[in-house]
């Protein structure tokens, strides 16, 4: 969520939508593995889990660093004649990469889904299937709207340096502030 609230503040409600809609994505991958039984094999290897917990925290200071770097090539005098690469993917699959990394999620498939798919009776993949759907749907508008509301008091004040320099570190603290907490919960 706070990822959510910084990329709309910052960037606005596309890059957010798309961060979002990367997030969701994710969710099909902790389906199939749940679907295929890997999760509940990964769950009982603490070792996976850790590893798992690891590449996370690795990627959330990836990005504090990345953030922090792109503070500083904001200040210097941009070259027009130099091409950006384009935003949208990146932040689709920053949003990916950190749903899939996030072995919180993991647990939250194998704690929950099973026992509302009733595991023991035929059908129950489908049943896994439609309640991935749902949680899709309800967490992208959840997310949604909260970005759009982020957005628009946000975006009025990235005009103002002073707001824009606070953001750019608020984003820096949010990353390394979640990489310790999973560091400290999930690897340590």
């Amino acid at each position: 969520m706070l990822m959510v609230i910084s990329l709309a503040a910052k960037e606005g409600l596309k890059s957010a939508v798309l961060f979002i809609t990367g997030l969701v994505s994710g969710v099909w991958f902790h389906t199939v593995l749940l679907l295929l039984g890997v999760s509940t094999l990964i769950a009982t290897m603490p070792g996976a889990l850790r590893i798992m917990a690891a590449f996370g925290v690795i990627y959330l200071l990836y990005l504090a660093w990345m953030t922090f770097q792109e503070r500083h090539r904001q200040l210097t005098p941009v070259d027009p004649h130099k091409t950006s690469p384009k935003p949208g993917n990146s932040r689709y699959w920053r949003g990916v990469i950190m749903n899939i990394s996030n072995p919180k999620v993991l647990l939250f498939f194998l704690a929950f889904f099973p026992q509302f798919a009733q595991l023991n009776q035929p059908g129950y993949q489908f049943r896994i299937v439609i309640l991935a759907v749902i949680f899709i749907v309800s967490s992208f508008f959840a997310f949604a709207m909260v970005a759009w509301l982020t957005s628009k008091v946000g975006q009025k004040q990235m005009t103002n340096p002073r707001y824009k320099t606070m953001m750019d570190w608020f984003s820096v603290v949010v990353f390394v502030l979640l990489a310790a907490v999973m560091l400290i919960t999930m690897v340590l």
